[in-house]
């Protein structure tokens, strides 16, 4: 695993990819790049159906509105609505165009130019065409609301020259923007532009573009994903339809491993090689990558008086994180698949080569487990005790939330018991919140919430967890910034970096923001957790693994490459031999 890990982080990242194709050195070549090593066959005439598990739920909702990030089941981006272009994190940030065939700066960096690919149908056999690219884009504009991506800080205006060109200009220069754009799911103009209240949309029987478009069957317990029957692609596409069954959470998922049905699935696994992989050690297997860092977040902009006083003074910040026993997370609520994180910038170790030293020196000094220095700190503070032996504010005002942790999430749900006993040795009147996924999701979103653990979503530099997380232009549309923390210096150089065109920029841009990050402490950071993915070769070939490390391999919605995956997949020729 070690030296997987040291080989992906000697890669240059996407950012130096993106920094070779600026006008400056070169042009992004719009050339259409081969959509797949496994295109040509078509899937066999008996249906071919691949079961995954991607989310945790009590019940299935129908719901494949791409834009309620809350509350859409998990197969819709990608499956449903295809990406421009993706960026492999594992492959120097390689582009793989999708719904684009390539994309240019224009000379002075302020605008961009996608090629939309030439006849590509909507599900409903309507053509798609740059139109729609542009209406998705206006839209989001126009409703904030809707604007997970975050177009509406980058974009100042979007037109279609034509049928297969969308011209984007931009507020500022911003040379990460096309990795930004990425997650943008374009949606059909003739479907949507009627919609009144797009947020609130259902989208009950979508259309779109990507591999896997019909909603053949739904129901509380099941629903089946199908083969889009105008997929421009369909020639890669080995796959007819995808089984989603409903399990709560992690210990449902462990009852049903003995019947060998999963094909595909990312779940906190105790014990994986006994519980998992002796079942069928020819065919279960599992590869977990060191993945992004899981932190304590408190929500900034809470509207209880004692807790905002609290959580926006970096002294009580502090003293929280001295009393996470991060060891006791990882070893015994995550059965030592995590790994340890002990700096105050919150750094992923895959990003070592992205490391400053000069952000890990006296700000990590708040990162070790010590309930006595957390106990002096908080009463120099000003923070009190009361009779029933619980804190206030130097205000006299009551200390008092939850943590909040999805229901079924195990892992998670110890890790926040041991951080909640810690938090209560030292008079903190702390509780455990366990909502439905969903509601977790939804809560997140609308700033209705007192604290959590959370992890971010990185990409294939640090740059993209760290923005999206603490940038005051994301204020927690996305369910991986639910902090709502706002800091104009690091605005600020989030800005720097966007406009950088050299990866020494980058570098020395990104330096700085450790350190506003480790000596402003806006999130506290525990742990490291794996990449979950399982796997099962019995009926399927062409996995990812870590003999083949060709992607990140999750199929969890923060991964786009998951399409890419997906098309690399096909029965398995048990004639021939073939089960890897």
């Amino acid at each position: 695993m070690t030296a997987d890990r040291n080989a992906v982080t000697r890669r240059l990242s996407i950012a130096s990819r993106i920094t070779d194709y600026l006008p400056a050195a070169a042009t992004f070549g719009l050339a259409l790049l081969a959509s797949s090593p496994l295109a040509g066959a078509a899937p066999a005439s008996a249906e071919v159906l691949l079961t995954m598990h991607i989310e945790e739920q009590t019940s299935w909702v129908r719901n494949f509105n791409p834009f309620d990030v809350g509350g859409r089941r998990q197969s819709t981006l990608d499956f449903i609505y295809e990406p421009l272009v993706v960026f492999n994190e594992l492959d120097n940030g390689k582009p793989t165009y999708r719904l684009a065939t390539g994309f240019k700066f224009a000379d002075d960096l302020k605008s961009i130019t996608y090629t939309i690919r030439d006849g590509v149908k909507w599900s409903d056999d309507k053509p798609l065409t740059a139109a729609d690219v542009k209406f998705t884009i206006e839209m989001m504009r126009k409703n904030p609301a809707l604007d997970f991506v975050g177009v509406a800080d980058s974009v100042a205006s979007v037109e279609a020259p034509s049928a297969t060109e969308v011209k984007i200009t931009l507020k500022d220069v911003d040379t990460h923007f096309p990795e930004s754009l990425s997650d943008l799911p374009v949606v059909p103009e003739h479907i949507w532009k009627d919609i009144a209240d797009p947020l609130a949309f259902k989208n009950e029987t979508p259309v779109g573009s990507g591999p896997m478009t019909e909603v053949r069957r739904f129901t509380p317990q099941v629903y089946e994903q199908c083969r889009n029957p105008n997929y421009w692609d369909t020639a890669s596409l080995k796959i007819d339809c995808l089984k989603l069954p409903q399990i709560s959470g992690n210990d449902q998922i462990l009852a049903t491993l003995p019947e060998g049905q999963m094909d595909w699935f990312g779940s906190f696994i105790p014990e994986i090689e006994k519980t998992y992989v002796a079942l069928d050690p020819k065919h279960n297997h599992y590869w977990q990558p060191p993945a992004e860092t899981v932190a304590f977040q408190m929500n900034l902009k809470t509207k209880k008086p004692g807790n905002a006083a609290a959580f926006n003074d970096i002294a009580f910040r502090r003293a929280i994180s001295l009393v996470m026993d991060r060891t006791a997370m990882v070893d015994i609520a995550s059965f030592g698949y995590p790994v340890v994180n002990l700096h105050a910038s919150g750094l992923p170790p895959r990003f070592d080569s992205w490391r400053n030293p000069d952000a890990e020196k006296a700000q990590d000094e708040w990162m070790g487990y010590d309930t006595d220095k957390a106990d002096k700190l908080l009463d120099e503070a000003g923070y009190k005790k009361g009779a029933d032996g619980f804190r206030a504010t130097p205000k006299g005002e009551p200390i008092a939330f939850s943590i909040m942790v999805p229901n079924g999430w195990t892992d998670w749900i110890d890790a926040v018991q041991i951080a909640a006993e810690g938090l209560r040795k030292v008079g903190i009147n702390v509780s455990v919140a366990t909502p439905e996924y969903e509601q977790w999701g939804k809560q997140i979103v609308e700033g209705n919430f007192d604290s959590l653990i959370n992890s971010r979503a990185d990409g294939p530099t640090p740059f993209r967890g760290y923005y999206q997380s603490l940038a005051t232009a994301f204020g927690g549309r996305i369910t991986g910034a639910p902090s709502r923390y706002s800091n104009p210096d690091l605005d600020k150089l989030f800005s720097d970096y966007k406009k950088a065109t050299t990866i020494e920029e980058r570098r020395t841009i990104f330096n700085q923001i450790q350190l506003v990050v480790a000596d402003n402490f806006p999130v506290i950071p525990l742990f490291n957790g794996p990449t979950w993915y399982q796997f099962s070769t019995k009926r399927f070939a062409g996995w990812v693994s870590k003999e083949d490390p060709a992607m990140n391999p999750e199929n969890h919605e923060n991964n786009r490459m998951r399409l890419i995956h997906l098309l690399r997949l096909h029965p398995v020729d048990e004639k021939a031999g073939d089960n890897g």
